[in-house]
C-alpha cells in the first residue's frame, strides 16, 4: 500500500497561520505521521529553521522521511521515534533549550487506519493490537481476555463514553469461557450483536466505534499523555511561542481546553474544591475563543476530518 496517497493533513492552512512561524523557528511535531504538515510548516521557517518530527510508529518515520527527501526538506528535520510525551528527554538529546511552536495532532492517522494492520479499525479483521509502537506494555488483546469485568466496564465507560457497557462486557465474559477473542472482526461482532438492535440502528456511526476507541486510549495512555506533553510544552516554549493542538472527540477537546484555561491563569479546579489546588497561573492567552473547525470544502475531501478541533495557546 502507498502510504503517501492515503495521508490526508487536516486543518493545514490554519496550522500555518496560527503558529505564526518565521524563519529561523524551530519547531516541535510531536505526531509526525505522514508529515502533512511538516512540509508546509518548513516552507515557513527555512532555510535555517528545523522541525523536530516525532512518532512513536517507525513506520511513519520511515514514510515521512520517504516524503521529505523526495521533496529535499530532509536536512530541515530531526526525526526522532519516540513518544511525544518525552518532550523533556528528546529536546535534552537534541541539545535544544527552546522551542518556537508546537504541534499536536492527536488521534489516528489514515496510514494506521488503513494500513498499520494493527486493529485501529472495526471495519476491517485484524490481529487485536491497537499500539502505536511496537514495544507497548499492554495490547488490545490482553487487555480484551485479560482484564476483569469491573476493569473493562470502566474503560469502557470513563474512555468511550459507552452507556451499553455492561452489556457488551457480559457478552464479552460469556466468549471468553468459550475461547479468546484474537481478531477485531471477532469483537465487532460481539459488540454489534450486545446492543439491541433497535437501539443500534439509532446510533451514529458503528456500534463498535466508542469500544475501539476506548480501547485505543488504555492501550497507549492517550489522554494522560496529553496532559503532561502540553506541561512540558509549556516550559520550552519561547515567548510569544505557540502550541497548536488538533483534537478529534470529546475527551481529547476537553483536556487540552483545560489545560489552556489553566495557562491563562483560570482556576480549573472542581467547584466543590474549598481552595484552588491546580496552581493556575497566568502564563499567556488562549488564542482560539472557540475551537477551529474544518470548513465545509475540507470535509467534503476529507470525511475523516469532520470532528476535528483546533485549539492554540501563546505564551506571554
Amino acid at each position: 500500500m502507498n502510504y503517501e496517497n492515503i495521508h490526508k493533513p487536516v486543518l493545514v492552512k490554519e496550522v500555518i497561520d496560527y503558529l505564526n512561524l518565521k524563519k529561523g523557528d524551530v519547531i516541535f511535531d510531536g505526531t509526525l505521521g505522514g508529515a502533512g504538515h511538516t512540509i508546509g510548516i518548513i516552507k515557513a521557517i527555512a532555510p535555517t529553521g528545523k522541525i523536530i518530527g516525532v512518532d512513536l510508529d517507525s513506520q511513519a518515520i520511515s514514510t515521512a522521511a520517504r516524503i521529505l527527501a523526495k521533496k529535499k526538506l530532509l536536512d530541515n528535520v530531526y526525526l526522532v521515534n519516540d513518544n511525544f510525551v518525552n518532550i523533556t528527554g528528546i529536546l535534552k538529546k537534541l541539545k535544544i533549550k527552546k522551542v518556537n511552536g508546537f504541534l499536536f495532532d492527536l488521534g489516528l492517522s489514515s496510514m494506521q487506519i488503513d494500513g498499520s494492520g494493527k486493529g485501529f479499525s472495526y471495519i476491517r479483521d485484524e490481529k487485536l493490537d491497537m499500539r502505536f509502537g511496537n514495544n507497548g506494555e499492554i495490547d488490545a488483546y490482553s487487555i480484551i481476555n485479560g482484564y476483569s469485568e469491573e476493569r473493562l466496564k470502566e474503560i469502557f465507560y470513563k474512555f468511550g463514553e459507552e452507556k451499553w457497557s455492561g452489556r457488551i462486557v457480559r457478552s464479552i465474559l460469556n466468549h471468553r469461557k468459550i475461547k479468546n477473542i484474537e481478531t477485531t472482526g471477532e469483537l465487532s461482532e460481539i459488540i454489534s450483536k450486545a446492543i439491541p438492535a433497535i437501539l443500534g440502528y439509532q446510533r451514529k456511526g458503528h456500534p463498535a466505534k466508542r469500544i475501539f476507541q476506548a480501547l485505543r486510549i488504555e492501550v497507549n495512555n492517550e489522554l494522560e499523555n496529553i496532559g503532561k506533553s502540553l506541561d512540558q510544552s509549556i516550559s520550552f516554549l519561547e515567548k510569544k511561542g505557540r502550541i497548536a493542538v488538533i483534537s478529534y472527540h470529546s475527551l481529547e477537546d476537553r483536556i487540552v481546553k483545560k489545560k489552556f484555561e489553566n495557562f491563562s491563569g483560570k482556576c480549573v479546579c472542581p467547584p466543590d474544591f474549598p481552595i484552588c489546588r491546580c496552581d493556575a497561573e497566568k502564563k499567556g492567552n488562549i488564542l482560539t475563543k472557540k475551537a477551529v473547525r474544518p470548513s465545509v470544502k475540507e470535509i467534503e475531501d476529507n470525511p475523516r476530518s469532520k470532528s476535528a478541533k483546533l485549539r492554540v495557546f501563546e505564551k506571554a
